[in-house]
């Protein structure tokens, strides 16, 4: 069973009771950031890829955004579909493969999935399709120290969630200017976590 397979088994599993888990007590601190530069945007469409069970949309309730989600895990897009019954629509699909025209989205979020993939560029092509010219990308994703990634690197092989490869600042900004995105700031949001984000 390869990284994407494990990722699809894991969340599966943990889908109904996702926010008392590790993941879900691990990605809650990063929430605040994102909404923060969520909110910088006056409005329009917004993807959030490898959604959930759609916990970030509770937090633009409200909003005047167009919220769409995606999730490679089936029981997670049924959490998310019952927890957010206003202005979102959910779609299973694989990031590789994203079910939405081009230039449609003025801003896509990734948080904290971006470390499963295991075709990154494939991912950010297809983010990059999606996202009409001059749109913002925002990867929240765990922040590993440098001397220390190197050997998480290795151990990602033997994760039961699908890991699959743990970014740094400079890694992430060669990945987003080899598919075409402007890199536009990266910031460590907490001790274990950090935000990269990017133009088109």
């Amino acid at each position: 069973m390869n990284a994407k397979e494990r990722t699809k088994q894991h969340f599966n599993q943990t889908a109904c009771d996702y926010n008392n888990s590790s993941d879900g007590k691990f990605v809650k601190p990063m929430y605040e950031s994102l909404v923060n530069e969520i909110q910088k945007l006056p409005g329009g469409k917004l993807l959030d890829v490898g959604c959930g069970n759609g916990n970030l949309f509770k937090y633009l309730s409200g909003s005047e955004y167009e919220l769409f989600g995606v999730d490679f895990s089936q029981n997670m897009i049924k959490e998310a579909e019952n927890n957010c019954q206003e202005n979102a629509s959910f779609k299973v699909a694989d990031a590789e493969s994203l079910p939405f025209d081009s230039d449609m989205f003025d801003i896509i979020v990734c948080n904290a999935s971006f470390h499963h993939y295991i075709h990154p560029d494939n991912v950010l092509r297809e983010m990059h399709r999606v996202l009409r010219d001059g749109g913002k990308l925002l990867i929240g994703d765990p922040y590993i120290p440098t001397a220390v990634r190197p050997v998480m690197n290795v151990l990602t092989k033997f994760s039961d969630k699908g890991d699959y490869h743990f970014y740094g600042e400079n890694e992430m900004k060669k990945l987003f200017k080899k598919i075409g995105f402007v890199p536009v700031s990266f910031e460590k949001t907490s001790p274990r976590t950090a935000l990269h984000i990017a133009e088109k």
